[in-house]
């Protein structure tokens, strides 16, 4: 086991799960916007109403984003958790998929972000004026950190993303639940919406440098690392992730594109494991993507998807 494992108690969930090599394919959360917003100081289980943050706000925020197809995040940079101070506070607008684009914009008042539409986020392009903004030129990776709601996700997530952000300043945030704490240290790359599982510094590096231009880092392909994107549905992800690794298709801003007919889903049943940290074992599935076909003599099409 090399730095993650190393880091985390025996009785951990994602310990359990990393010994029987549970396949992540197929578990990213669902959204097709990711909206973070920078968010000071302790976070509780349910970060959004359990932080400095005004509840009442955090409730309205997330049904709002919710009511658009998104999720709410609270992110915050690696190191000593400041108390929020009074002024302009970072927030990251993005739209998930091979379309995808990242804004970043300075906010007085996190209330503004009710103001956002489902026309203004639809748009292959963002709207110029979105929360007076400004499009992101290199990729954000946000880390899982948010330990009231899984041990896993502090103890293993969060010396990742202080010697992720030591390598890569500006670029890293700790961020509140993602869902999947079973694949701790787990992170999300912004602005594409890649899930990523089991990470470790030399990896979460290459997965920065590569996505620079464009790619996810060959070494994040297949079942251990590449939980999947989040605008698809679970079989969806789990068929496209499969596809990359056969392939070696690494660039994100497009899509393996394959008639569905030629590539089966087997849903596996495995062993009982804990699915977070001191709960009980229960059956687990997983999806194991395989050829229908004979045919693979050639790449399948990669084409260019629209949000």
């Amino acid at each position: 086991m090399g730095f993650a494992a190393q880091q985390a108690p025996a009785q951990s969930c994602s310990i359990d799960w990393d010994r029987h090599e549970v396949p992540a394919w197929g578990t990213a959360t669902h959204a097709e916007v990711v909206i973070a917003l920078e968010q000071n100081g302790p976070w509780g289980k349910d970060a959004v109403t359990e932080s400095h943050l005004d509840p009442e706000l955090g409730t309205r925020l997330d049904a709002q984003v919710r009511h658009l197809g998104g999720r709410l995040l609270l992110i915050r940079r690696s190191g000593r958790h400041a108390e929020q101070v009074d002024g302009a506070r970072q927030c990251l607008v993005a739209r998930t998929g091979p379309a995808g684009w990242l804004v970043t914009a300075e906010l007085s008042d996190p209330a503004v972000l009710l103001s956002l539409t489902a026309a203004a986020l639809a748009g292959a392009e963002p709207t110029a004026a979105m929360l007076s903004g400004s499009v992101a030129s290199t990729p954000e990776l946000l880390v899982c950190t948010n330990g009231r709601r899984d041990a896993c996700c502090a103890v293993r997530g969060r010396p990742l993303a202080l010697a992720a952000a030591a390598s890569h300043p500006g670029r890293v945030w700790e961020v509140t639940h993602t869902g999947g704490h079973r694949f701790a240290p787990t992170a999300i790359l912004l602005p594409w919406g890649r899930i990523l599982a089991r990470l470790d510094p030399l990896l979460a590096d290459r997965v920065l440098v590569a996505a620079s231009h464009g790619h996810l880092a060959a070494e994040a392909l297949g079942p251990r690392h590449d939980r999947g994107a989040m605008h698809m549905t679970p079989r969806e992800q789990a068929i496209e992730a499969f596809l990359r690794q056969e392939w070696g298709i690494t660039d994100l801003t497009t899509a393996p594109s394959i008639d569905p007919a030629a590539v089966t889903v087997n849903v596996v049943h495995g062993p009982a494991l804990p699915v977070s940290c001191g709960r009980a074992p229960e059956p687990t599935t997983w999806f194991v993507p395989t050829w229908a076909t004979e045919d693979r003599s050639s790449p399948p099409t990669v084409t260019s998807e629209a949000p």
